[in-house]
Formats: C-alpha cells, structure tokens, sequence
C-alpha cells in the first residue's frame, strides 16, 4: 500500500504542480513518494542515526524573534461559506389542526442565529434573528399549556439561565430575560409538569441544579440552587428530565459515575433512585405526567427499565403507567406532518426549499412512485428566502493525490479545494460530517477524524461530494454511512479508545491507519486506535493510558513504530490522581503493544509535538515549565525511541505558541502548532506568533517572519497556506527547495 503520511505537511518539488504541467498519475505518484520520504526523514540526508546530534547555541535567539518582520499573506478568498442547519422544532398551532416549523439557521453555537418560523396553516415565513450570546442547539424545551413553546439557554457572559417563549399565533420569539443567576451547563432540559408549570435544570458547579417557572407569573418561583451528587470534571444533565405531582428527576453525570436524582417538590429533600456506571448512559423519558428510566447494564446484560413516580423507581414489567392518565398540552394537536429538510440548506443565492406533506396524504400517495413529482406524491414545498451564509475560521488543511488543496470550515460548515495551478476555489458541500482534528491521505483517498467521539470518514476525490446534498422528496442524499455516500462514515473509535476526540494520525507498517486522541467530559485519559482499510475494520485501547492524554502520534522506522505523545491527565485507573508528567510511548506495530515509555523531560506536563528525524531518533517540542501548571518556555529535545535515551535538550526563549494552557482542546481553527516538513528540509512552527523553521541536524531555530493572525501551515511546492483565518492565505516562494 502506498502511503502520504500527514499529506497536509508534505511540500512536493517546486515544479510539481506547474499550471503548464500535465501530471500522469505515474508522475504524480513518484512526486509523492518522494514526499514520503522527506516526511520519514530522508530528507535530511546530512546524517544519520550513527553520527552525534548536538544541539548548537543560540545567544542572539530571543533578539531574532524580538526583531522579527511582519509577514504579508495573499488572501484568496473565503472559501468556507455557509451556516448550521440541523436545529429545528415543531410547534402547533393554537387551534390544534396544524403546525410550525421552527428552523434555526445559526454561524456558530452563540450566534450569528436566525430563526425561520415556518406556518405550514398559512404558508407565511416569518425570519427573525435570535438574541446573540445564546446557544440555541440543544437549548431545553418544552410546550406550555398556553400553547406557547418555552426555550431556556444560558447567555454565555454570565453562565446565566433565559428564558425565550415562541408564540404560534404570532410566529416569534419572546425573550424574557435572565430568570436563574449562575445555571448554565451544556444541557439544560425543560418538561411541563401536571401543574402547569415548567422545570428545568442545568450546570451550577459540580451539580445539576433544579428550578420551576410559572408561565402564568412569567418568572421561577422556586429555585433549588445544586441538588444531586458532585463530579469532579463538571455536571451534566442528560437532554429529557422528568416531573410528576411531587417530585423532579434529573439523570446526574458523568464522573464517577450516573445518577438518577429525585427531588421532593415540596420540601426539597432529594435522593439517588439509581445508578449506571459513567460509560453507560442512563436515559429519562417523558411521559406525561409523569416519565420512566432506562438503565444499562454491565456485561452485555438486558437493559432495565423503571416508573419513576412519587420519588420512586419502580421496575417496569408492562407498558400501564402507575398514574392516572391526564392530557398533555400535546394531545390537542392534530399528527406531525411529515417534513424532508434535504434541501434547507440555502444555495448561493440565500434560497432554500421546505417540503411537506400530511400524514393523510402520505398514506394516499401512490405506491409505485417511479417517476413521479413529489407533488404527485402529497408533498409542497415552502421557499424559505434570504438565509444568511457565514464564512468561517479555516481548519487545518490537507493535500490530496491530485495536487490541490483541501479544507474545511469550522463551526462543522463549509468544505473545498483549492486548485494551485488554476488559482480557483471549489465549493464541495455545506459540511464534512465532523469537526475534522486529523487527516491523512492513504491510497488515494483522504480519512478524517475527530470531534466527536473519534468518528471517522473516508473521502474520496474521484467522486462526486453527496454528504449533505440531498434533493427533492424521493431524491435524498446517501445516508453517511452508505457506500454512495461521499464521504462515508465508517464508525466511532470511542467504543474502543473511549476518546471523545481524536486528534493525530500516522500510518504503520502493516497498511493500517493509526490515531490518538483524549477523552472529554466522562473520560480525561487517551486512546490509542486504528483503521483497516483492506479489512475494513477498526479498533484500539485505552488503558495503559488512563492518565495520559494523547495529542500527537508519529510513525518512526517507516512505520513499524508508533510514537504516542501525551499530557497528563486524571488517572481513571488510580483513584483521578493526575499522572506526575508527561511521555512518549511507543507501540510497535508488529508487537500490537506499547514496548517502551519514555519520559524525555521530567516533571513536563506535556511531551508536545514530536516527529522523526532520522531512523529512530524523534524530535520534540514541548513548554520547559515543570509540574501541573500552565505557560513556560519552550523546549526542544530529541530522543532515541529504539532505546529510550534522550539524546539532546535545548531551552527556547519564547513560549511555544501563544496559548498559555497549550495544549487542551480548541476548536480545530485554533490548531495551529506542529512541526511541519518544509520543502527547505527544515521543520516549520510557532514560537508565540513567530513563524520559525528548525534545522532537525543541529536543533537551530530560523526566524521567519511574525504572523498577525498564525494559522497551521501547508506547504505545496515552495509556496505555503495558511489556516486559521476566514480567509484563505498563500505566501509564494517562502522556501526554496533543496
């Protein structure tokens, strides 16, 4: 199998992608092999393993970087246009025959956010931008016995909880300010109890909190402050919560472990009805007036399932409530329609299309719909008009096989390619399915992971993008994981590695993709994992790095070592004491286990970005500052992995990045450190906002240029573009290839 390792750090020699240039893929495939080498380390042919590495003084470095020139980037344009679609309610109307569509177009989680309210009675749009600083996704909800649709999300500069109500009879939304001081959290579910009332809860501290609002008095009348066990790594509520006539539940999580909290309404006393270990979720679901409890169990073993009714778990052996029956504010409404979102996504002109049909003339629909419209089929259509499209802070880029320039927005919107011989930009969909840490080009083909849960795509270039790019009713997009689809998920590596993030990616010698990451929320430690792609099979482990959060791998003699960079972490497995420092582990590929551990600076928090220099011998960067604090100065070190010996240390007098709490997890825009193989033989990185090369023979830093805005670079040819910006940067002739 050929391999381009990190494909988006590879330069190709400065007349490979010449615009005269007709490359054959025989051509183009001896390029990138050569690309492959240099990343192996071939390219510094100077020396070898035999030899001395030294690292040379610098006196007159900090003054270097002191005087630094400011770079001038050429912008290119904004190639990651576009906006979140995938929040939407429905709602209905006051007289109970029919319903709104509410479709939240938002840039990011805290705004620019546009609410369109579609009225499927009258067929009238009504567009109405939401208050800024307010994160509507997975805001809680839940509908009055007014008939009003009640939306509470903390504003993001106070952590405070607001309340939003949504009125079907005027199509807009109602802010009614503040209404708990300091509840926040990342999930904060809303359910009408028996009274009429609303609860809710959410984040305050290390718990979940509790509180009731009263629609009619338009404020909380009750507040519970924290209620339920503490978690060390923050409280998490689960998206559903339950009442009925005397008390709350609220599923409480995720360190140590889950609770199902119960909370006497009256007196405020609470109580744990049950428990499920952290990795399995318990679930609440509402079902009025009153909710039941779904608790996995260890071992493979059935499920269990509980009434949760008078602050009681009661086991659930049928589907007859133990409460007597009573109308929600939901009964009165006729079925949902059915609704197809493949085309909300708006075009280039702002436009989007809403399709619908009842579930009457669903069932009327001809059987046989071979060639049909779908209005033969029941369905009309809504035009949803002027729809803001955001650029977005470019992601980490990568080269594919054919010599252009891929990359995605942040934020989960926009993707393209940048073709450098014809100086254009190609829209390829509205989102690639995740937010995308690591890429690396295998074959001819591009496998992306990340947030969340380590899920994992493959792209391929060859064929037409599908994801997301659904047409009409009876024409959708590929389901991701379909083998139409492109690109196609291929699954989670969090079943195995347990991480919620993965963040680096390597190839080994055995043709299988490697990855590691770090867990959050219920899981601080690392994950170590991998992709088959003859197989088609993936897997991986996390206990030997329990402890130990993974940020950076490298492969090392062509592969047949992995090298695992990490930062310490809460140990899972000793009781969440944090590990004393930092290290390197090495698997080995033909072993299938970590062989070595190598701790290359003592006390270091972090071991950093690595990547091999020569057969065996790795060079790192890392912060100089010892123990479990933040900032420091730079270190580079080297080591010889085969061994365990560290060969060689050299203080920086600049900070790596500007980042004080580097590394820990940013959005993908902000990734911007890493030791990147320049077509020059050296390797290209940040000290604070400096632009620097490293000569891997003698560890010398070469100061390049300041960056106003840095961003991770790439490099084609001897030109390189940046990441990090909204805008698509290129400085041509930077390097000069050997």
């Amino acid at each position: 199998m050929f391999w381009r390792v990190r494909i988006r750090h590879v330069a190709t020699p400065k007349d490979a992608l010449r615009s005269d240039d007709n490359l054959s893929p025989y051509r183009l495939k001896f390029i990138l092999q050569i690309a492959f080498l240099l990343v192996l380390g071939v390219q510094i042919g100077a020396w070898s393993e035999e030899q001395p590495w030294r690292a040379v003084e610098q006196p007159g470095l900090k003054e270097a970087l002191e005087g630094a020139i400011v770079l001038k980037t050429e912008s290119l344009g904004e190639p990651t246009l576009g906006v979140n679609v995938w929040e939407r309610w429905m709602v209905p109307n006051h007289d109970g025959k029919s319903w709104d569509v509410l479709q939240i177009y938002f840039k990011e989680y805290y705004g620019p956010t546009w609410l369109y309210a579609v009225d499927l009675r009258t067929r009238q749009v009504t567009k109405q931008r939401l208050a800024d600083g307010h994160q509507f996704y997975l805001s809680g909800r839940a509908l009055g016995f007014d008939g009003k649709y009640y939306i509470a999300t903390p504003f993001n500069r106070t952590w405070s909880m607001g309340m939003f109500v949504y009125d079907p009879e005027t199509n807009t939304v109602e802010e009614r300010g503040e209404i708990v001081s300091g509840l926040g959290g990342e999930v904060r579910p809303l359910v009408t109890g028996p009274d009429g009332r609303i609860y809710g809860t959410g984040t305050k501290g290390n718990k979940v909190g509790l509180y009731i609002y009263d629609p009619k008095l338009k404020k909380v009348v009750k507040d519970f402050g924290a209620v339920g066990p503490s978690h060390p790594n923050g409280a998490w509520s689960r998206y559903v919560m339950g009442v009925d006539d005397t008390h709350a539940y609220i599923a409480s999580g995720m360190i140590p472990a889950w609770y199902l909290v119960a909370v006497n309404l009256k007196t405020g006393e609470e109580k744990v009805l049950l428990e499920s270990p952290t990795e399995l979720v318990m679930d609440i679901v509402e079902s009025f007036p009153g909710a039941w409890a779904i608790v996995p169990q260890e071992g493979g073993a059935p499920r269990k399932e509980y009434w949760l009714y008078r602050g009681k778990a009661i086991p659930k052996t049928n589907d007859t409530p133990p409460w007597p029956k009573q109308a929600s504010p939901w009964d009165k409404a006729v079925s949902k329609p059915e609704v197809y979102f493949d085309q909300i996504d708006p075009d280039a002109e702002g436009n989007a299309t809403l399709w619908y049909r009842s579930r009457e003339g669903a069932a009327k629909a001809p059987k046989d719909t071979t060639g049909d419209s779908p209005e033969a089929r029941g369905w009309k259509s809504i035009r949803l008009e002027g729809v803001e499209s955001y650029p977005h802070r470019i992601n980490p880029m990568s080269v594919l096989t054919d010599g252009r320039l891929y990359g995605t927005g942040d934020d989960y919107a926009g993707v393209f390619v940048f073709d450098p011989r014809a100086d254009q930009i190609a829209i390829l969909g509205p989102r690639p399915g995740l937010a995308p840490y690591t890429q690396i080009v295998c074959g001819d083909k591009l496998y992306s992971s990340g947030y969340s849960g380590g899920h994992l795509f493959v792209y391929d270039p060859a064929r037409p993008w599908t994801l997301s790019k659904g047409g009409p009713p009876g024409n959708p997009a590929p389901y991701q994981g379909d083998p139409r689809s492109n690109p196609r998920y291929l699954g989670d590596f969090d079943r195995t590695t347990r991480v919620g993030l993965m963040h680096s990616s390597a190839p080994g010698a055995d043709g299988k993709i490697y990855f590691g990451g770090f867990g959050l929320r219920h899981y601080t430690g690392g994950g170590f994992g991998w992709y088959d792609p003859k197989a088609g099979k993936m897997d991986g482990f996390w206990k030997p790095l329990s402890g130990y959060a993974v940020h950076w791998i490298a492969p090392a003699l062509k592969g047949r070592l992995i090298i695992i960079s990490t930062s310490t972490a809460a140990d899972e497995l000793n009781n969440n004491r944090r590990t004393k420092e930092g290290k390197l582990f090495v698997y080995d590929v033909g072993q299938q286990q970590i062989v070595r551990e190598i701790v290359p600076v003592p006390d270091a928090r972090t071991t950093g970005m690595i990547t091999e220099v020569a057969p065996g011998r790795m060079l790192g960067l890392t912060m100089e500052k010892k123990g479990g604090g933040s900032g420091g100065t730079g270190l580079l070190y080297g080591v010889d992995v085969t061994t365990g010996e560290v060969l060689l240390r050299k203080v920086l007098p600049w900070s790596v990045g500007t980042d004080p709490y580097w590394p820990h997890w940013v959005d993908p825009s902000y990734e911007v450190l890493a030791l990147v193989p320049g077509p020059d033989g050296m390797l290209w990185t940040y000290l604070k906002d400096v632009l620097v090369r490293t000569d891997p023979k003698d560890v010398s830093i070469h100061v390049v240029g300041k960056m106003e805005q840095p961003g991770w670079p790439t490099f084609i040819g001897n030109d390189v573009y940046f990441s990090g910006s909204e805008q698509l940067r290129r400085i041509r002739n930077i390097a000069k290839v050997k």
